[in-house]
């Protein structure tokens, strides 16, 4: 049972420790450097509950959400409802998606690329390249794996409208060859003195740096532009640093 992504307000919630302005200012900066084509349309791939939706929306855009979750995207919906915004919203796969009208720009956020083995990673890109303009820029949040793999755990708590979300997040390696991991996400909620744990695991296929320039080289409808650490594009990364939150961004070409 899918718990944690049948639980839009919580997730959201727990994930709230994010500076959504600033991540778009970053958006923003990334376009007017790198992008070769004006951007009024963006997609964001495993799009949860939307939380850039009201502050892309406040700056012009129109925003274009896909997740496999419905009760995610419902929530999602009536965000925009409220905000009497206009966006679309689409149940699909990252993994072999096709949109009705192309995007300007794309992102997916918080490591959210799901792919299981080599194939779906190429056709996640394969996806990507239909639906992005010619010269329109990819940002992947921590989709990228700097480190060695290994099982950690992290956990943190958010409070919002008296609601008290404690999340724990847990990686575990599977088989080194294929390079897949175990996500463990577990919530432990406290809502007007009803208390909830909602688990999730999936699986996921971790990409390598070197890897992944490899791909992009390899590619005839995407070129690497660059890769920063903790969404500072002062910091472009070099190997000497702590890593944190990575962006990579790649152009289509």
């Amino acid at each position: 049972m899918s718990e944690v992504y049948h639980n839009p307000k919580y997730y959201e919630i727990a994930f709230s420790f994010r500076d959504i302005p600033a991540e778009v200012d970053v958006f923003e900066a990334l376009i007017k450097q790198y992008s070769r084509i004006p951007v009024s349309r963006v997609l964001e791939l495993g799009c949860g509950p939307a939380p850039h939706l009201a502050e892309l929306a406040r700056r012009g855009y129109t925003y274009v959400g896909l997740d496999l979750s419905r009760p995610m995207l419902a929530y999602a919906q009536q965000k925009a409802d409220s905000l009497q915004v206009s966006a679309r919203f689409h149940v699909a796969s990252m993994l072999d998606f096709r949109l009705d009208e192309s995007v300007d720009f794309a992102f997916i956020l918080l490591g959210s690329l799901y792919a299981r083995n080599a194939t779906e990673l190429l056709s996640h890109f394969d996806a990507v390249g239909r639906a992005l303009k010619r010269g329109g820029l990819y940002l992947l949040d921590w989709c990228v794996q700097f480190a060695p793999p290994a099982a950690r755990t992290e956990s943190w708590e958010m409070v919002k409208d008296e609601i008290t979300v404690k999340t724990t997040y847990q990686v575990k390696p599977i088989n080194p060859v294929e390079q897949t991991v175990e996500e463990i996400i577990i919530q432990e909620v406290e809502d007007a003195g009803a208390q909830a744990v909602l688990r999730e695991v999936l699986v996921r296929r971790d990409i390598y740096p070197q890897e992944f320039l490899l791909l992009m080289a390899s590619r005839s409808d995407f070129e690497f532009v660059g890769w920063w650490n903790n969404w500072d594009l002062t910091q472009p990364l070099n190997g000497t640093q702590t890593i944190n939150r990575p962006i990579i961004v790649v152009r289509k070409v």
